[in-house]
């Protein structure tokens, strides 16, 4: 009884959360710290509510501990919405009254995050917190004057910066609308209608049923932008389906965590890292979208030619034609439309000039208009009205769970600033790098790799932006290359090892060991793995040069994702021996560098590679009588 009192209340507080994000934003006229203080109030609440102190043992005593946590929060986010003008006029003018409400409150807020997402973040928030008391006494470069205990608090609480700084402030507008856009969507049945599109596409090719994990979590993570949400919905249907037709359980694994990773990377949703990337460049989402096509195609090109490459020297089957729907069947009014015109409403808008909220909300309007009118029989309407309800009520608490996470780093990110950390980390990293730049990148992208064990992606590419950026800027780096430098290696820590928490999923799911898919992943995904480096040294890579340059490199680019497939894999026109193995990784390597020069040579070992395997397979085919 307990429990389903629980859920009941977790659906109205995030139902109630949802439509208040939805509206509030758009349409009521609130100054920017009295939004952010309701928001952090309501998301915090959320997840104190999703998931609660108490233990089955002593949930009575827990409930009162919630409740308590719960009423200090609506306080001390009152005081906010109250005295925001105060605080803009005079920041840190707190009384002892609000700077104990302030510490109150910067600890529910961590709690609130241990709770969504585990101690790593708290842990880091703490850590920095420390150095902020510790500093005086740190050797060299390290040390700083320190700050009185009333300060930090003030800086924290009672200050535009911290827990209601411009963070909070892209969590309480575009990225909560996107994230109820997304649970839209996948309550017009947008998964089902994925996995039928993928089956449809590429599901009677040879390594069918590969592709179509392939092109089923590339379709489902542009709406999630997670990849162990996108390996547990779309694994659960493409890896028992590649487990029937042959393929190794690590393979299997392999291919549904890396194309699940590409989520966050693929246009034209993304995930919500790339919104904060939008907000911290101060560029238009859609520029943000077009830098990032090259690389994404690069990147599932080199995915689809590995599966095809694997399939082929295996013999592996296609899908059976039996299980393949038909066309008539997916590309229906009730399935099509709601799932693909709110997007391209959405893509419309934004183009017009609309800001991301906006854009956000009618997108969402859309979703909600036409699958209610999808089916006009007044019972289908009603479950279709139900299924909305339910997917708010979700959506609203998947809000609140990334609340937490994004004020407590919002926090770190104040400390940061207030200690310096970020040009000592910066100044560390020029010169562990030396005058080499691919140096420099190679630390660089250790940071972002290690904090993405623990952290989750949009977390991990904020405080990479934040340490690190500044010292790849002063490498004179192109500042949109450097930061999707950043979100590449943000991302690709999922499928990484040590922790590589996509592949463990994956490896549930097919059996297989959760190591040996991260190897067969990283194989499939190497494109994503060195083409940062290279699009860091020449922007093309992203759009961002000449049009000739960017056609140029993006060509020797796709070709280049195929040779380094045909090398890991094995495969091209047929079995590879270990010569030309090499030999196509090198010309792979060369065609996706971004210099004229290795393209030719890259070009000349293609050429020659080709007519060396072709001379092979001739002499293996026996002459007919």
């Amino acid at each position: 009884m307990t429990t389903d009192w629980r859920a009941r209340t977790l659906f109205w507080v995030g139902l109630a959360f949802a439509l208040f994000q939805l509206i509030v934003p758009v349409f009521v006229s609130l100054y920017d710290m009295q939004l952010r203080s309701l928001h952090v109030m309501l998301g915090v609440t959320t997840i104190i509510i999703a998931a609660p102190w108490a233990t089955q043992r002593a949930r009575g005593f827990g409930m009162v501990v919630d409740i308590t946590l719960i009423v200090l929060v609506v306080a001390a986010n009152a005081v906010i919405f109250v005295n925001w003008e105060d605080i803009i006029t005079y920041p840190g003018d707190a009384s002892l009254l609000y700077q104990l409400l302030g510490a109150a409150l910067a600890i529910i807020i961590l709690d609130a995050a241990r709770r969504a997402t585990g101690w790593a973040i708290p842990i880091c928030v703490l850590l920095i917190f420390a150095y902020v008391f510790v500093g005086p006494w740190m050797p060299g470069r390290w040390t700083h004057p320190g700050f009185p205990l009333e300060y930090v608090i003030e800086t924290l609480y009672y200050s535009s910066s911290g827990i209601y700084g411009s963070l909070t402030g892209t969590s309480a507008t575009f990225i909560a609308m996107f994230i109820l856009f997304g649970a839209l969507l996948q309550a017009t049945g947008g998964g089902k209608t994925f996995m039928d599109i993928a089956l449809w596409l590429a599901g009677r090719y040879q390594g069918g049923p590969a592709k179509v994990g392939v092109v089923a979590s590339a379709l489902f993570g542009m709406i999630s932008g997670s990849a162990v949400a996108n390996v547990s919905v779309t694994g659960n249907y493409t890896i028992p389906l590649m487990r029937k037709l042959g393929y190794d359980a690590n393979f299997a694994g392999g291919v549904e965590s890396m194309s699940s990773t590409g989520g966050g990377i693929t246009p034209p949703v993304m995930g919500i890292a790339a919104f904060i990337m939008a907000d911290l460049l101060n560029m238009s989402y859609l520029n943000i979208i077009g830098y990032a096509t090259i690389p994404c195609l690069l990147f599932y090109t080199g995915i689809v030619a590995g599966v095809h490459f694997e399939a082929a020297r295996l013999g592996l089957a296609p899908v059976p034609p039996a299980d393949i729907p038909r066309a008539r069947d997916i590309f229906t009014w009730s399935k099509i439309v709601p799932l693909f015109l709110p997007v391209a409403i959405l893509l419309g808008l934004l183009f017009s000039g609309m800001t991301l909220t906006s854009s956000g909300f009618y997108a969402c309007a859309a979703v909600v208009v036409l699958y209610l009118l999808s089916d006009v029989d007044p019972q289908a309407m009603r479950e279709r009205g139900r299924k909305l309800l339910q997917a708010l009520g979700k959506g609203g608490v998947s809000v609140a769970e990334i609340v937490p996470i994004l004020v407590a780093v919002g926090m770190f990110t104040s400390l940061l600033g207030l200690t310096g950390v970020a040009p000592k980390v910066s100044s560390v990293i020029l010169e562990m790098g030396g005058a080499n730049l691919i140096g420099s990148l190679a630390v660089a992208a250790i940071i972002p790799l290690v904090l993405g064990a623990p952290l989750p992606v949009t977390a991990t590419y904020i405080l990479s932006a934040a340490l690190i950026a500044p010292a790849l800027v002063k490498l004179q780096i192109d500042i949109v290359a450097a930061h999707m430098f950043l979100l590449y290696w943000a991302t690709l820590a999922s499928v990484t090892p040590p922790t590589c928490t996509a592949c463990v999923i994956a490896a549930n799911i097919s059996g297989g060991n959760w190591f040996k898919t991260s190897l067969v992943g990283m194989r499939l995904g190497i494109v994503a793995f060195i083409v940062p480096f290279f699009f860091v040294v020449n922007p093309a890579l992203i759009a961002r040069g000449p049009l000739i340059e960017v056609i140029t490199v993006a060509t020797s680019g796709f070709v280049g994702a195929i040779f380094l497939a045909a090398g890991f894999f094995g495969f091209l026109r047929s079995r590879l021996n270990w010569l030309l193995r090499l030999m196509y990784l090198v010309t792979g390597g060369l065609l996706l560098a971004p210099s004229n020069q290795l393209l030719v040579i890259g070009g000349i070992l293609a050429i020659a590679g080709v007519a060396i395997e072709s001379l092979l397979m001739r002499r293996q085919t026996p002459v007919s009588q």
